[in-house]
């Protein structure tokens, strides 16, 4: 893995912009732009740029060991006639106190993507500096100790969160809360082991550095601590790939119908519109359409009704029939499940009955109320007069929400803290088992199981990492983070 010299990228989005940042890490981030860059108070007018880049006795940054801003002039295509400048906010961080940990420049530039590729090309081109990797800024910052994988991986969650919950989640990771946890777990861990390490030299003297019952409530708090972090990491997966809504009911209650009303409300992209007719069984596959409810991003889907179907050939069936067997991986799939029946005849909520066997939340809606005196059981809507339609996606929305909010693990780290955990609990059981023994007990295979469990949380926060480890975390990021 190769980290050395310094390096240069593009650190804003591409694309135009009021604003775009070059962001440069490493022993030689503030000498390589000095060349072309001209400080404001060189000049006699600040709106207007220098003829010349001549230097003058005075650095860019008078104290080289603290954080500090100059604004001035940057001449993006190089020091050749004729000179070319733009305005430029360099910013300037010195060893440790910077994202990275290392000596770090960022220069803040006007918008323009040809600005920001003539400017990397021409910090490139004084071979002084490189094009980072994809990740390799946040990767430094992880190698120099500012932080740890679940903090990295929280950088790579707010860049690519969808929502509000998921960035206040991905900002309270990075904040350092999950490593704290795992930390404490693991020093708990350390303490018990290097006890009963204590205690092995001088296993001759009859010392007890720690008891056996002492042990074990450690072994056995641990454990649950591990148990709960598991589950949590499952709830964020859970959440994460299952914002699925899907609409439930007898044939011909109105859910297509519904369908198309919501996607026409909510989505940004109203092309999957479902086919809507009087004749019962119309849909047989399912649609599907995505929807951003106040700032819940979710995927609408409609199905064929429920419906009972006899099967003629087993080995040839009907398309009816697959459209029903379809269901079932709709319905366990789903977030949440809208049982929707027809308010003008309630015998169509007796189609309803079969969900009671899915562990999915639900939400009944009466459709085609078309009359504004009706009253009926659950959530009125009407998509004839539209009736209750805003309402229905704005408590899909709060529902979701609350699911989402039950995750609070960025997903990339929720994945990876499966397997480790999951080690981690079995050597902790192993260690249990082995102190419940009467015949096998031998502490110094509990010692050991301590251990693996000890590698395993450690693997979470990367107090325990390989390189492929890291080129599978840092892959994933783009150039310039």
């Amino acid at each position: 893995m190769f980290t050395e010299g310094t390096i240069v990228a593009q650190a804003s989005a591409q694309g135009v912009a009021a604003r775009g940042i070059i962001r440069l890490s490493g022993d030689s981030a503030l000498d390589v732009v000095a060349s072309f860059f001209a400080p404001c108070d060189v000049l006699n007018d600040r709106q207007t740029p220098p003829s010349s880049l001549e230097h003058t006795a005075r650095p860019i940054v008078s104290n080289l060991s603290a954080p500090s801003v100059a604004r001035g002039w940057f001449a993006p295509w190089g020091t050749e006639p004729p000179l070319r400048f733009v305005k430029c906010a360099l910013f300037y961080w010195p060893k440790g106190r910077g994202f990275t940990g290392e000596r770090a420049v960022e220069l803040h530039l006007p918008g323009s993507q040809p600005i920001l590729d003539a400017a990397t090309r021409l910090i490139c081109s004084t071979k002084r500096a490189r094009l980072a990797t994809k990740g390799e800024f946040t990767l430094r910052a992880f190698l120099n100790g500012r932080i740890d994988l679940t903090q990295a991986e929280a950088v790579l969650g707010a860049i690519e969160a969808n929502s509000d919950v998921e960035l206040r989640n991905a900002l309270e990771q990075l904040s350092g809360s999950l490593a704290k946890d795992f930390d404490r777990l693991r020093e708990n861990l350390l303490n018990t082991l290097g006890e009963m390490e204590a205690g092995f030299d001088f296993v001759d003297e009859d010392i007890e550095f720690i008891t056996e019952d002492s042990v074990k409530k450690q072994i056995e708090t641990a454990l649950d601590d591990v148990e709960t972090a598991l589950a949590r990491s499952r709830r964020q997966l859970d959440s994460d790939r299952s914002l699925r809504v899907a609409l439930a009911g007898a044939p011909n209650v109105g859910k297509s119908s519904l369908f198309n009303s919501l996607t026409q409300l909510f989505s940004t992209d109203a092309r999957s519109a479902a086919l809507v007719s009087d004749v019962a069984g119309t849909t047989r596959d399912y649609l599907e359409s995505d929807l951003v409810v106040d700032d819940v991003r979710f995927t609408l889907v409609d199905a064929a009704g429920i419906e009972s179907v006899e099967s003629v050939d087993p080995n040839a069936p009907t398309p009816r029939e697959l459209a029903q067997r379809a269901l079932e991986r709709v319905y366990s799939e789903a977030a949440l499940i809208l049982k929707c029946y027809d308010s003008s005849n309630v015998s169509t909520v007796d189609a309803l009955d079969s969900l009671t066997s899915y562990d999915v939340p639900t939400l009944l809606v009466a459709t085609k109320c078309d009359d504004p005196d009706m009253k009926t059981s659950g959530i009125q809507t009407s998509c004839a007069t539209g009736r209750g339609i805003a309402d229905l996606g704005r408590l899909v929305a709060m529902k979701l929400r609350e699911r989402m909010e039950q995750g609070e693990i960025v997903p990339s780290t929720a994945i990876r803290c499966q397997e480790a955990l999951a080690e981690a609990r079995d050597a902790l059981k192993n260690a249990l088992a082995l102190l419940n023994g009467s015949e096998l007990r031998d502490d110094f295979l509990v010692a050991s199981e301590l251990r693996l469990a000890l590698d395993a949380i450690g693997t979470i926060t990367g107090k325990v990492h390989t390189d492929e480890l890291l080129d599978n975390i840092f892959s994933r990021f783009c150039i310039g983070k």
